[in-house]
């Protein structure tokens, strides 16, 4: 009996803590999970908002730069790009866009990805003429750069696919040209038969064009192709503007009886 009694005691507080151990496991993680959301709310009010503001004034600026100028002060531009890279160590590309060119002197050249989505949400920008001054106020309306990054134009096509494109528009087409000489003869290689390579020319004052030697680096054909599907776009899109004309102008001539 005594043991019974003794151990009443016992029992009784073992419930009591387990008790109180399940209040605080039931308010405790609440109360903590209110705690991160409010601090969320004053991280995004606060320090998150400054610190995109302050990306925003940044691309801005970029965007700016990259306004339009009279030949010679763009000339005096990329100079001063080019200068600029020689001094920080990057290997400057005078191919690449000029926002990309610029994007990746502010920014360096060790986050390639970032310089993507930056350059890709100015580009955007200009395509739709956005002013510098007005560039924050139009992220924040796209949802961020990254939102705009996301919803890029659904007519976006990869460099790689455009070397596709180009490559497969060649087929069954002829040659504009054949080049044939001794010291081409000693380049050629028989594992390169039926493969696209670059010839690096200059055209002579006849007409002709002076080949100075042979390319066939992968990423410098892709390159080729994709400058060539970009051309050929241009001519396509310029064709169907002048039959649009065309068409406009037959249009607005009143019918006569």
């Amino acid at each position: 009996m005594n043991t019974l009694l003794n151990a009443s005691p016992v029992t009784t507080n073992v419930l009591l803590k387990d008790s109180a151990q399940a209040v605080s496991t039931t308010t405790g993680p609440v109360k903590a999970l209110a705690n991160m959301e409010s601090s969320r709310i004053t991280w995004e009010q606060g320090a998150y908002r400054t610190s995109n503001q302050s990306l925003y004034a940044v691309l801005a600026e970029c965007l700016a730069f990259c306004s339009e100028l009279t030949v010679s002060e763009a000339k005096q531009r990329s100079a001063a790009l080019e200068a600029f890279y020689k001094e920080r160590g990057y290997v400057y590309k005078q191919d690449l866009p000029l926002v990309t060119r610029v994007v990746r002197a502010v920014f360096g050249a060790r986050d390639r990805r970032r310089i993507s989505t930056y350059s890709l949400v100015l580009r955007q920008a200009q395509k739709e003429d956005i002013m510098a001054i007005n560039l924050a106020a139009w992220i924040e309306e796209r949802g961020g750069v990254q939102e705009i990054t996301l919803a890029r134009s659904a007519n976006y096509v990869s460099p790689k696919d455009k070397a596709v494109i180009a490559k497969d528009s060649l087929r069954g087409k002829s040659p504009i040209g054949f080049a044939r000489s001794e010291l081409l003869s000693h380049v050629a290689d028989a594992n390169f038969v039926g493969e696209s390579c670059v010839l690096l020319a200059e055209q002579q004052a006849d007409g002709s064009y002076g080949v100075y030697a042979v390319l066939r680096q992968g990423g410098l054909v892709k390159s080729a192709f994709a400058a060539l599907y970009a051309v050929e776009r241009e001519i396509t899109l310029k064709a169907k503007a002048e039959v649009d004309a065309a068409n406009d102008a037959d249009g607005a001539v009143p019918k006569q009886a």
